[in-house]
C-alpha cells in the first residue's frame, strides 16, 4: 500500500527501492511490480470505473483509494485472478470503511461479462481481452481524444497536445503504449554473438527471443535475467530498440574520443565504449552523483573501465570527436515505463524543458572539434523538445548541419518512443 501511495505522489525511485527491499524475490517480486506499476499506468481509468459505482463520490483517503485501485486492477487486468481473492485480500488491507470497499469492489466484479466487448459500444463497455468485458456504470466521453485520455489514463490536455502534433492515429499508438506493460530488451555485450548469450540465458531458465535483427534479445518468460550468471558476468545491459538507435547514430569508431553528457544509467555509454575500443575513450558525465554511480556499476560489470572515464565535471576536456547529448526531457515517449511522469507533467513543462535542452545542446556543440558530430536525443515525442531545439541550435551556431534525424512514436509491446538528430560541425 505504501508503494502505491508513493507512486501516486511521483516518487518512483523510492517505490522501486521499497519494493526491492521488501523481502520479496523472484515471481513474488515481479508480481508486486506488475500490480504497483499497473495500477499507476491505469490510475485514471480505474478511478473512472470506481466513480461510476460510487454514488456518493470517491473517498479522499489516499490509502483507501490505493486499496480500491489495487482491487479493481486485479479484477479487470490480472489474468486468472479469482474474484474472491481480489476482493477479499483488498478489503483486508483496509482499516476503515471495509463495508464500502467490499460493496464497491463486488459491484465492479458483477459488471464483468465473460464475452467479448461489443464493437459498436465503445463508450459503455471496456474490453478486457478477447473473451471478457466490463459493463461501465457511467459512459466514457463521446469525444475520441477525451475518451482515449480516460482509457489510457492520460491528462486530457496532454492527449490533445499529442493529437495536435501527431494526429489521432499517433495519439492512439502513444496512448496504447502508455497503458501497456513495456517489454524488456537485453543488448548483448560485444564480446560474444547474441545467439551465444541467448543460450546462456536459456540455460539459466530465462526465455528470450531475438529482436531487432539479432541486435537485441527480448525477455519472454521464465526466470529473471537479472538473477542470471550472464548478467553478473556483464554479458548484457537493458536497452530498448529506440534507445539503441539513438546510441548507434553516434558516428564514432575505434580510437575516437567521445563525451556522453547526461549519461546515466550508462547503457548508451557502454555501447559507445565498445565501438571506440581499444584505443578510444568515452568521458561519461551526469550531474546527479547517485546516478553517476549507476554508470560506474554498468561500466564495471561490462569490464569497460579501461575505455570509460566517469566524470563529475566536464570542465577542461579537449574538443571531442563526438558528443552525445541525451538530455532530460518530458519522457512522453516512455509513459508506460516512467509511470510517475503523467502525474507531474504540466503545460508549463514544455516551456521550461526546452530552455534547459537548448543549453545542454549548445554546450555539446562547444565541446566538439571542427568537423565532429553532436547527437541530440530525447525520450520525448514532443516537437518543442526535439525539432524546435535542434533548429534553435542551428540558428545559434553558423554552419551546424543536420545530417539525419528520426522521431519514433511508441508502440505497445514493441518499442519506446523517442527522437535523435545527428549534427555535424563545420570544418
Amino acid at each position: 500500500m505504501r508503494a502505491l501511495v508513493a507512486v501516486h505522489k511521483g516518487r518512483q525511485e523510492r517505490l522501486r527501492d521499497g519494493l526491492e527491499r521488501g523481502g520479496l524475490e523472484g515471481r513474488d517480486l515481479a508480481f508486486a511490480f506488475e500490480l504497483v506499476y499497473g495500477v499507476a499506468r491505469r490510475e485514471r481509468l480505474l478511478d473512472a470505473v470506481l466513480l461510476g459505482f460510487a454514488h456518493r463520490g470517491l473517498p479522499k483517503d489516499p490509502t483507501l483509494m490505493a486499496a480500491l485501485r489495487l482491487g479493481v486492477y486485479q479484477l479487470l487486468f490480472v489474468a486468472g485472478m479469482p474474484e474472491h481473492a481480489a476482493v477479499g485480500e483488498t478489503v483486508a488491507l483496509v482499516r476503515g470503511n471495509r463495508g464500502f470497499a467490499n460493496a464497491i469492489l463486488r459491484s465492479v466484479a458483477r459488471a464483468v461479462r465473460d464475452r467479448p466487448a461489443r464493437e459498436d459500444d465503445g463508450r459503455n463497455e471496456l474490453p478486457l481481452g478477447p473473451s471478457r468485458a466490463l459493463e461501465l456504470a457511467a459512459p466514457l466521453p463521446e469525444d475520441e481524444v477525451a475518451r482515449l485520455a480516460v482509457l489510457h489514463s492520460l491528462p486530457e490536455w496532454l492527449a490533445r497536445r499529442i493529437s495536435e502534433q501527431h494526429g489521432i492515429e499517433g495519439l492512439r499508438r502513444t496512448a496504447a503504449a502508455a497503458s501497456a506493460t513495456p517489454p524488456i530488451f537485453l543488448r548483448p555485450a560485444a564480446s560474444a554473438e547474441p545467439a551465444t548469450r541467448a543460450r546462456e540465458l536459456e540455460a539459466a531458465g530465462v526465455s528470450v527471443a531475438e529482436a531487432e535483427g539479432g541486435r537485441l534479445l527480448r525477455w519472454v518468460d521464465g526466470a529473471s535475467p537479472f538473477s542470471s550468471p550472464s548478467f553478473a558476468a556483464g554479458h548484457f545491459v537493458v536497452q530498448d530498440p529506440t534507445a539503441l538507435a539513438a546510441a548507434a547514430a553516434v558516428p564514432c569508431g575505434p580510437g575516437d574520443r567521445v563525451v556522453d553528457l547526461c549519461a546515466a544509467p550508462g547503457t548508451k555509454t557502454t555501447l559507445l565504449a565498445e565501438r571506440v575500443a581499444p584505443a578510444g575513450r568515452v568521458h561519461a558525465f551526469d550531474p546527479n552523483e547517485r546516478r553517476r554511480g549507476q554508470i560506474v556499476e554498468n561500466v564495471v560489470r561490462l569490464r569497460l573501465e579501461e575505455t570509460v572515464e566517469v566524470l563529475d565535471s566536464v570542465e577542461g576536456l579537449p574538443p571531442a570527436d563526438c558528443v552525445l547529448a541525451d538530455v532530460p526531457c518530458s519522457n512522453t515517449g516512455v509513459l508506460g515505463r516512467r509511470v510517475e511522469v503523467r502525474a507531474r507533467l504540466t503545460p508549463a513543462t514544455f516551456e521550461e524543458l526546452p530552455r534547459l535542452q537548448r543549453s545542454i545542446l549548445e554546450q555539446a556543440v562547444a565541446m566538439t572539434r571542427p568537423g565532429g558530430h553532436v547527437v541530440y536525443s530525447t525520450c520525448s515525442i514532443d516537437r518543442e523538445e526535439n525539432e524546435a531545439v535542434v533548429q534553435a541550435a542551428q540558428r545559434a551556431a553558423e554552419g551546424l548541419q543536420l545530417v539525419e534525424s528520426e522521431r519514433t512514436l511508441p508502440e505497445a509491446g514493441v518499442r519506446d518512443g523517442g527522437y535523435f538528430a545527428v549534427l555535424r560541425l563545420p570544418g
